[in-house]
């Protein structure tokens, strides 16, 4: 940043006697201003709190920083009726940046407290009155949390990316009346691994007027992200010899039940009733050791957080379970590689413990980007999984982060942005309520997730005809429209485009669709369907072809081919790829297979990469294909590809780099990704995909000897 502009200086005298004159009142100046110092008390800036940090249902975590001076201190907490219920003794100790930890047990739930703290001096352990610090008053008071987890609201603040700044979020907040503030990393910027400086910015950011007055009576916890773990894009192993020293002044200046293992790592949890917030560490174990899923990989979490994460996720009660951190859970599509995206095996290995272990009310939340935004997994863990960004608290946007993904539901490039997450509600009718805001009262977003939404469908297999149901996530049967049959509903219905049209009693069974390649027709789904690098999925359907490629021609007709972006568009993206070309002999026609997959971090600290697998060939008879119906079916399982024709095996393909699929955004039936060009011509019947591989059993089911199993019932 160029300096500001400054009026030139004004010229004074030169002469010796005036520059000594001066010199000397100089002198006698900084004497005076060092023995006042040294004379009058601490200043009031080295005062940092009182801060209420974890409260749960029984405990209460607090800090104090009296100043830059070591003093013995007592907590005293009083009922409303000012009866003394607990004292606390802590010490603000020089090795900890002089600030003081006060942690209450045996409270009593959903009570309001008032506390006060004083000093206690060598005359006041002796019975003299101890010198006050905090009067106990309404403004430092606290409630705990009420562990019903029926019928009891309960309110968190969500806030990441936050300067040491005025702003109007943190009044909001009181106004709003906040049960906890979560605090959810670069809160605040530090970018360096200096603990003198470390404290300096934690001592400053809690020191905010606004920020002060909320933590006096709000409970405040939070995690961590890059910039307050020291560095830009930071992991464990790029600030291994950093990390103890941010660590270090993170813990002193909040106020949790626990820090990581106690040695490393900052994660912990609070419980609140309705709501239990889990705050993860993605920075300090990243990098550093084997992933415990993949041991081929480096870990995000490290094996401590990991167990710890699953067993207190099994362990939970609470109605709507938060997994919060400041990184995000997806792709930011830039060079750095401080997200999710990048461990995809650990966050997919977390998100099916979810789905298999029928854990109702998960949601996700990260920050980082400097963007807000709401994306919605469609049945990812056995209901639609939510999952929020919120960033930034301060008015720097990324513009370039506000990028596609096919879960995407909404997003906000603006600053000055927090969430709220409100729990309420009884019985079946229990709800979280989440709501994008900014100060003055602004709501920008509202989602309502029900419980019963959030919850796990019991899966009812009794036969392998009913098994066709199971996973089942697209289907569409042409009978009488275009519309999706499976689970995600009207979410994945197909549009017809140039004319492509539905013909009752042409299909299989029912009605299908006819597309004419001389007029370019085709259907899109705008929207995916599978789960993100998903590793295991079905595809199905009916095809007749009414006219193929020449032999010897460039001619193609894709059956289907998915898109990058949920509309046509020549982009890359086709993990889902199934066309017709010509064969090798004039006999012959090629049905051919392409995909893209994910190819793992070759190197630390790099990431996955998109590659291009295939083809993948079947030759097949002309005369089987022209003007006949014929079943295929795919099937792809992260290591290879088989494809299925009347119930046959033609290909059985290893991958020659194993991995999940690209991500994709929707699908073009009857034509390649661009829509129009290689379209095919003839009618397509009976779509569906599943995520999961179908068994033998089902595959021959689906093809029955041209009597197909009926699907979804």
């Amino acid at each position: 940043m160029s300096a500001p502009n400054r009026p030139a200086p004004v010229a004074t005298p030169t002469n010796s006697f005036t520059r000594f004159g001066f010199a000397r009142s100089w002198r006698i100046a900084l004497w005076c201003v060092l023995i006042v110092a040294i004379q009058l008390p601490a200043s009031a800036n080295d005062v940092v709190g009182p801060v209420v940090g974890a409260v749960e249902a029984t405990t209460a975590h607090l800090l104090y920083r009296p100043a830059a001076a070591e003093k013995q201190m007592r907590l005293t907490l009083l009922s409303e009726t000012g009866d003394v219920i607990k004292t606390v003794d802590a010490s603000s100790e020089q090795a900890n940046d002089y600030v003081a930890k006060f942690a209450v047990a045996g409270l009593q739930p959903g009570t309001t407290y008032r506390y006060k703290i004083e000093e206690l001096t060598e005359k006041s352990n002796r019975q003299a009155k101890p010198i006050a610090l905090v009067e106990a008053d309404a403004k430092h008071a606290f409630t705990t949390a009420t562990p019903a987890r029926d019928d009891n609201r309960v309110s968190v603040g969500f806030v990441s990316c936050v300067d040491i700044e005025p702003n109007g979020m943190w009044a909001d907040m009181r106004k709003l009346g906040i049960d906890t503030l979560c605090l959810m990393g670069d809160t605040p910027y530090i970018d360096t691994a200096d603990l003198k400086v470390v404290r300096d910015r934690h001592r400053k950011f809690m020191q905010m007027e606004d920020l002060g007055a909320l933590a006096r009576t709000t409970p405040v916890v939070g995690t961590w992200d890059d910039h307050d773990f020291g560095k830009n894009n930071g992991n464990g192993l790029n600030m291994q010899t950093g990390k103890p020293a941010t660590r270090r002044g993170f813990v002193e200046y909040r106020a949790h039940s626990q820090y990581g293992n106690g040695s490393e790592g900052v994660y912990h949890k609070v419980d609140l009733g309705m709501i239990e917030v889990f705050f993860l560490d993605p920075r300090y174990f990243s990098q550093t050791e084997p992933s415990p899923v993949d041991p081929s990989q480096p870990t995000c979490f490290g094996k401590q957080q990991w167990e710890w994460l699953l067993e207190g996720l099994r362990q939970s009660k609470a109605p709507f379970k938060v997994l919060a951190m400041g990184a995000i859970w997806q792709d930011k599509k830039n060079r750095e590689t401080d997200d999710m995206f990048t461990y995809w095996y650990e966050r997919d290995a977390l998100l099916d413990f979810v789905k298999q272990q029928k854990i109702g009310g998960v949601v996700l939340l990260g920050g980082d980007i400097h963007v807000a935004r709401h994306l919605r997994h469609p049945q990812r863990v056995g209901y639609d999984l939510h999952d929020f960004v919120i960033s930034p608290g301060h008015t720097r946007v990324i513009t370039e982060l506000d990028v596609y993904h096919p879960s995407l539901e909404w997003s906000l490039v603006e600053g000055w942005q927090f969430l709220t997450l409100t729990a309420l509600g009884k019985g079946a009718d229990r709800k979280l309520v989440a709501q994008f805001r900014q100060p003055d009262g602004i709501v920008n977003r509202e989602v309502v997730i029900d419980l019963e939404s959030a919850t796990p469908i019991p899966t009812k297999v009794n036969a392998d005809t009913d098994s066709l149901s199971r996973e089942l996530r697209a289907y569409w049967s042409f009978d009488d429209d275009l519309a999706n049959a499976s689970v995600l509903g009207d979410r994945i219905d197909a549009s017809a485009k140039n004319g492509a049209a539905v013909v009752a009693d042409a299909g299989i069974r029912g009605g299908a669709v006819q597309l004419k390649r001389s007029q370019q027709q085709f259907l899109n789904v705008s929207r995916s369907f599978l789960d993100e690098t998903s590793t295991a999925h079905t595809v199905s359907a009916w095809f007749r072809s009414d006219s193929l490629p020449a032999h010897g021609s460039s001619e193609r007709q894709f059956l289907l081919e998915s898109t990058a972006e949920g509309s046509p568009d020549g982009q890359r993206a086709w993990h889902l790829s199934l066309g017709l070309r010509t064969g090798e002999k004039p006999d012959q026609v090629n049905l051919q297979i392409h995909t893209v997959t994910l190819q793992p971090a070759a190197n630390p600290e790099a990431a996955p990469q998109a590659i291009a697998q295939g083809p993948f060939n079947a030759m097949l008879d002309r005369d089987q294909l022209k003007g006949q119906w014929n079943h295929v079916a795919l099937t792809f399982d992260a290591q290879r590809m088989q494809m299925f024709v009347n119930g046959q095996k033609v290909i059985d393909q290893p991958l020659p780099i194993p991995g999940p699929a690209a991500e994709f955004g929707g699908l073009i039936l009857g034509g390649h990704r661009a829509g129009v060009g290689r379209n095919f011509d003839g009618a397509i019947d009976e779509v569906a995909i599943w995520q999961r591989v179908l068994s033998a059993a089902e595959l021959q089911s689906l093809y029955g000897n041209g009597k197909p199993a009926k699907i979804g019932q």
